[in-house]
């Protein structure tokens, strides 16, 4: 009988205590993308294409499943864009580039440390087109846009490899 009571207690102690876990896809409050490369200035960049850093921030905004707004807490996503190459050399002279890589971080709101930090790389490759097949090269537009999307769904994905936050930063607004 002790044992029963017992265990009926602590049963009910543990069903007292609220759940603090968050759904997966995990909330996204916000996002911030910074250019920092190593041998080509941000400049160079930036004469090709002024938005860069919008671009690629509205691109994960647009690839985020669960965006939280108005003073909802979530993870903050910090980009930084560290190379920007073509065929692994410097960007080409008209802005040319087949290879992106950065790094993210994923922080909590209200967290103490980041949840993860991961690296991110796209690369554009081309190959022989199969005998018979027209082939149509892209506009600069559409590989630029292709390029920042692919990257923006890279960091996005890679949300899935990060770890619950701890229950003392998931709990500190409620």
């Amino acid at each position: 009988m002790l044992k029963t009571a017992t265990a009926a207690i602590a049963l009910t102690l543990v069903s007292a205590v609220p759940g603090f876990s968050l759904d997966r896809p995990f909330p996204v409050s916000g996002v911030e993308v910074a250019t920092d490369l190593d041998g080509v200035a941000v400049s160079d960049v930036t004469n090709f294409y002024p938005a860069f850093n919008e671009d690629l921030e509205k691109a994960i905004w647009a690839e985020v499943e669960n965006p939280q707004t108005g003073g909802s807490r979530g993870f903050t996503i910090d980009v930084k864009v560290t190379s920007i190459e073509l065929d692994d050399a410097a960007m080409g002279p008209a802005g040319e580039f087949n290879e992106m890589t950065g790094i993210v971080t994923y922080t909590f709101d209200g967290a103490d440390q980041a949840s993860g930090t991961f690296p991110i790389e796209v690369k554009a490759t081309a190959g022989d087109a199969p005998a018979g097949v027209i082939v149509v090269a892209p506009s600069e537009a559409d590989y630029y846009r292709a390029m920042v999307m692919a990257f923006a769904s890279g960091v996005t994905d890679r949300m899935a490899d990060l770890p619950e936050p701890t229950a003392d930063a998931i709990q500190e607004d409620r």
